[in-house]
């Protein structure tokens, strides 16, 4: 017999009773809004943008006066994608040797927290900061100028305490009888960060990889000083400037030049972005029942 029907049968009503269901709505309530506000968002987005997107839209350079009037957004894809797979590229050796060494090498707890601690600062810093910085020394001092390598740089700044947090989770979370059972063997402590340590965390740390790419691609802040323009015919170069899907939506939407095409970059941009969230939860998800099978 549950409580309310115990409650209900004796003919008492405590206060504690209407409070529990008090909250139960309550909770019901904030639970629909959050589920429904992301859906809206989304809706809102497919009813204004969905019409636009066509094979010219995805293919073609933006064209017409002021420019983005027409035409697509090829080159603010192709821009955003090669960012961020130079931000991956310099980020995740950085963050993942990193957190390998503070998982499983540094003997140092103060040193431990003390890093930790420092990362978790670092990604909790706006991102316009990130940009402020990468335009400083990238762009100036190391006159790198606006271009495709500063901004990978930047967004891989931003990166590598995201990943580096997510990566020390994963190899803290694998269980300590793989190293008792590893090291009573007489195996290297290399043999079992690379064959046993590392196979079984590679699914934690490529989730947090993907979600932090994914992050990165659509941030606006930190390539728009330090890697965007508003015009390019495509191609790349890592010398030279590139768009962007968040700075070119940022240029249609402040510029009031077509709210349509505004409309239609930003949907793709999110569907980009979800396809990227998807497949962290996809592989994860993957990974754990080939896990459960094994055990």
């Amino acid at each position: 017999m549950s409580i309310d029907s115990h409650y209900r049968s004796s003919g008492y009503r405590p206060i504690g009773l209407y409070a529990d269901r008090l909250s139960t709505g309550l909770l019901w309530c904030l639970g629909g809004l959050g589920l429904c506000l992301p859906l809206f968002i989304i809706g809102f987005l497919i009813f204004g943008g969905l019409h636009v997107i066509s094979w010219e839209f995805l293919s073609e350079s933006p064209r017409g006066f002021p420019l983005g009037l027409s035409g697509g957004i090829w080159p603010a894809i192709q821009g955003s994608l090669a960012l961020a797979g130079i931000a991956l590229l310099l980020s995740v050796p950085v963050a993942v040797t990193g957190a390998l060494y503070l998982a499983e090498y540094c003997q140092r707890p103060a040193l431990i927290t003390s890093v930790r601690l420092l990362h978790e600062c670092l990604a909790g810093i706006p991102s316009m900061v990130y940009g402020l910085f990468g335009y400083f020394l990238l762009v100036i001092v190391l006159d790198l100028k606006v271009s495709l390598l500063s901004g990978g740089i930047t967004l891989g700044l931003i990166m590598v305490p995201q990943i580096f947090i997510g990566a020390h989770e994963g190899l803290k979370a694998v269980e300590s009888d793989y190293r008792d059972a590893a090291l009573s063997l007489g195996v290297t402590r290399a043999y079992f960060v690379w064959r046993i340590l590392l196979r079984e965390a590679w699914h934690r740390i490529l989730a947090i990889t993907v979600l932090s790419s994914g992050h990165a691609l659509g941030s606006a802040a930190p390539v728009l000083y330090t890697a965007s323009v508003i015009q390019s015919r495509g191609g790349l170069d890592l010398g030279a400037p590139v768009m962007t899907l968040p700075t070119h939506l940022y240029y249609l939407v402040s510029e009031a030049i077509s709210f349509e095409h505004a409309y239609g970059t930003a949907l793709v941009l999110v569907i980009i972005l979800l396809l990227v969230n998807f497949s962290a939860v996809f592989v994860n998800r993957i990974a754990k029942t080939r896990a459960s099978e094994r055990g």
